[in-house]
């Protein structure tokens, strides 16, 4: 059996420290294979709330993948930084890669960075992959033949239901690579709500999803800090919601996947109404 554990959106900066030290202890009791944190580490990457950041994850437990999000670019009243030095602060923090590779025997994760500076659009904090992402994710996707695939970026591929802001983009040509790839599961975060649900091209493979709420941000959206713990069998999927009530957090419900010729699939009556919560 594999365990992920799966958190983002800790928006250090605009964070309790009391939900973050006790979602620290919950995680070293779980004691993950990996642990994957999908984005949004500080509010503006200023340099105190990278500091926050970079302490709170030299506690997770190792080994850890962790890639940027929106907010961990600079904002526009420091214009040089977020236009020609969108994540310096975040590489000399965290690392030099923002798209981290990590493999160990039967799991195979790649991160891609869905997050952007600016753009032709009016929301710059949505997320979009760029044609040479896409490629770089197709050639870290190949080979690792018989691994359990997992896909890691900051921006959802589903809106729950009465969310009215857009998904990651185009995501017709990621859910090709995912079919292409045969990815088991994608992690990711940004809406600050949990969701977990099955995705994939129309009549091609499909893949679990993992959205993660905020683990300890104050910025709530309708639901308290939470995170989700994946156990991976051969061919069933395991996933724990774990939300924060009062002083801990605990797991509230949850969720089993299996797989068939055509990917995954819900397996009980309450996974597939999580499934079926979209807009």
């Amino acid at each position: 059996m594999i365990r992920l554990l799966h958190l983002s959106d800790p928006h250090f900066g605009a964070a309790d420290p009391v939900i973050a030290s006790s979602f620290l202890a919950r995680a070293e009791q779980l004691a993950p294979d990996l642990s994957i944190l999908s984005g949004d580490l500080t509010m503006r990457a200023r340099r105190a709330e990278l500091a926050e950041a970079k302490y709170f994850v030299e506690r997770l437990p190792r080994p850890r993948l962790v890639i940027p999000g929106n907010h961990d670019i600079p904002a526009l009243n420091q214009p040089f930084h977020r236009f020609f030095a969108p994540f310096k602060r975040y590489r000399q923090t965290f690392g030099s890669n923002i798209e981290p590779v990590y493999t160990a025997p039967g799991l195979h994760v790649a991160g891609i960075n869905s997050s952007k500076p600016f753009g032709l659009h009016a929301d710059w904090s949505t997320g979009h992959l760029t044609r040479d992402a896409l490629h770089r994710l197709d050639q870290r996707l190949a080979g690792a033949p018989g691994t359990f695939r997992v896909l890691v970026l900051h921006h959802p591929l589903i809106a729950p239901e009465d969310h009215r802001r857009d998904v990651v983009q185009p995501l017709e040509e990621l859910l090709a690579l995912i079919g292409k790839h045969r990815v088991d599961l994608v992690a990711c975060g940004h809406f600050h709500r949990s969701h977990l649900g099955v995705l994939g091209a129309r009549d091609g493979w499909q893949c679990i999803v993992s959205q993660a709420a905020t683990v300890c941000s104050t910025r709530l959206q309708g639901e308290p800090q939470g995170f989700h713990f994946i156990r991976i069998s051969e061919d069933s999927v395991e996933i724990e919601r774990h939300v924060h009530r009062e002083d801990s957090f605990e797991a509230d419900a949850v969720f089993n996947f299996v797989r068939g010729d055509s990917g995954w699939m819900a397996a009980d009556r309450a996974t597939r109404h999580e499934s079926s919560r979209i807009a």
